[in-house]
């Protein structure tokens, strides 16, 4: 839970080479934009450079997309999944979010799965991008009693502000399968935000169904909260296309402060 390509032209001139439109409006650009947008790049380009090079030697995996609670699951040894999704609010146009995810288990640490989201969220006209590495461990796995545990562990950072760090978390999910076609998880965590100086810390919970209605059709749905925080439920199908692609297609709703409801669509691409 990225992609930045440019197109270089040649051509033969004694005239002095003429600047090129992102180089000039760099220039024009404040010291501090200009800083933070260049340390953006870098990250970006770093993130991603570590999932092309994770991927020569990955199959895929499917991933849990824009829904909150994480399962007690992991990728198989050389597996990897990239999910992006937008969320929209349903009565606030000027509020949304683009995110694009990857994750990858190598096969030199197969108990451990690696990954990393990149966010882009605009409110009322300012922009916020945020970079969250995380990491996620199985603790264990009983398939005799359709058990899995993990450990997933992750932080905030924002490019685009003076204080990097905005915050970090932790998460405890198991998941029973009672039988093939459900999939039933409990979480419990922790977390800490900076909260522009004014640093807030507390419990999470979420609970998520997962339910195969047909082998192109799974039906989801969760509902989660935090110590002092939002609390709110989200739903939807997943349809599976082929084995590389799962579109989700998700409602969902504050239950606190003023019941913002919101709609996203995502896409899990495997390769």
């Amino acid at each position: 839970m990225k992609k930045s390509t440019s197109r270089h032209t040649s051509r033969t001139t004694t005239a002095r080479p003429t600047p090129t439109v992102s180089s000039s409006l760099l220039k024009h650009l404040p010291p501090a934009q200009r800083r933070s947008l260049q340390r953006a790049v870098v990250l970006v380009g770093a993130t991603f450079g570590t999932f092309l090079l994770l991927s020569l030697y990955s199959k895929a995996h499917a991933a849990g997309g824009s829904y909150v609670v994480d399962d007690g699951g992991i990728n198989d040894p050389g597996q990897c999944n990239i999910d992006t999704w937008y969320k929209s609010g349903r009565h606030h146009a000027a509020s949304g979010e683009t995110v694009l995810s990857a994750d990858c288990t190598p096969t030199g640490l197969p108990a451990v799965q690696l990954g990393a989201d990149i966010n882009r969220s605009r409110d009322d006209g300012e922009h916020t991008t945020m970079l969250s590495p995380h990491l996620k461990a199985s603790i264990f796995t009983r398939e005799d009693l359709g058990l899995e545990a993990a450990v997933l562990t992750q932080a905030h950072v924002a490019t685009d502000r003076r204080h990097a760090f905005d915050g970090a978390d932790v998460a405890l999910p198991l998941t029973y399968t009672p039988f093939e076609a459900l999939r039933l998880t409990v979480s419990a965590g922790w977390y800490h935000a900076h909260n522009d100086g004014a640093p807030s810390e507390g419990r999470t919970w979420g609970s998520g169904m997962e339910y195969d209605v047909l082998k192109s059709l799974t039906l989801v749905a969760e509902r989660f909260g935090q110590q002092g925080g939002d609390q709110g439920w989200q739903a939807g199908p997943r349809l599976h296309i082929g084995k590389n692609l799962d579109i989700d297609l998700v409602a969902g709703q504050h239950l606190s402060g003023d019941h913002d409801r919101w709609f996203t669509t995502g896409a899990t691409v495997r390769f």
